[in-house]
């Protein structure tokens, strides 16, 4: 597993987000779209990255080569619009999981202190951090309950039945979430990040030889990718 400072990570996620609105050819959309994949894969694991490039391609090859062929056109409103919205998403969304998967909470408040962020918006910054993680391992728990039941055991059972989803998935889910966001804020508070004093901190950030080469592989393809035509 790749090991970056959270400073790195954040960098790689800020040129993720300008290129997002960058107009690119479908081959070099792709290329970037494989980079991103691949420090996913490394930052956190290969089998969730395998799966948004198996996404990923799957609305490519729509796009390119099924696009054009109507079938009905609602079915194909809806798909190129899903992949607009899921490719425009994608760099973002690689980059802001790798970060999530493989950083600490602790560092991204020891950063956030660093620059001299207000107290409240550290908080709140800190918890949301911590609330989609949590919020998917309560999805999978409220998965595994329901199938010990046998409910949602076979694939493609709440597209069938999707009032059942709002009625045994949603429901509970938005329940769990407002009592996640209430545990995370008192959490957040008990460690003393609203403390007035100077803070002290075991964490310690440092850059090493494979940060400051990921930067300049990063921004030197940033450069080159914004001003390509």
């Amino acid at each position: 597993m790749l090991r970056l400072d959270i400073r790195t990570k954040i960098f790689i996620l800020v040129i993720a987000n300008i290129l997002m609105f960058k107009m690119m050819t479908v081959p070099v959309h792709l290329i970037v779209a494989l980079c991103f994949s691949i420090y996913l894969g490394i930052s956190s694991n290969f089998k969730r990255m395998s799966r948004f490039f198996g996404i990923y391609l799957f609305f490519t090859a729509y796009e390119v080569f099924f696009a054009h062929t109507v079938t009905l056109q609602v079915i194909d409103s809806f798909l190129l619009l899903t992949a607009l919205m899921f490719k425009t998403l994608y760099f973002p969304l690689c980059a802001g999981m790798a970060l999530v998967s493989s950083s600490k909470v602790s560092e991204l408040i020891c950063f956030l202190r660093s620059i001299k962020l207000p107290k409240k918006m550290i908080i709140v910054l800190a918890v949301l951090y911590r609330f989609f993680p949590v919020l998917l391992t309560d999805y999978k728990l409220i998965k595994n309950s329901l199938r010990m039941k046998g409910i949602g055991v076979s694939r493609g059972y709440y597209l069938l039945h999707p009032i059942k989803f709002f009625e045994y998935v949603f429901v509970p889910y938005v329940i769990i979430s407002t009592n996640i966001a209430n545990e995370l804020s008192v959490s957040c508070l008990c460690r003393g990040i609203d403390n007035e004093e100077k803070p002290s901190s075991y964490i310690e950030l440092k850059f090493n030889k494979i940060d400051y080469l990921t930067m300049i592989i990063v921004a030197s393809a940033f450069c080159y990718i914004m001003y390509m035509r």
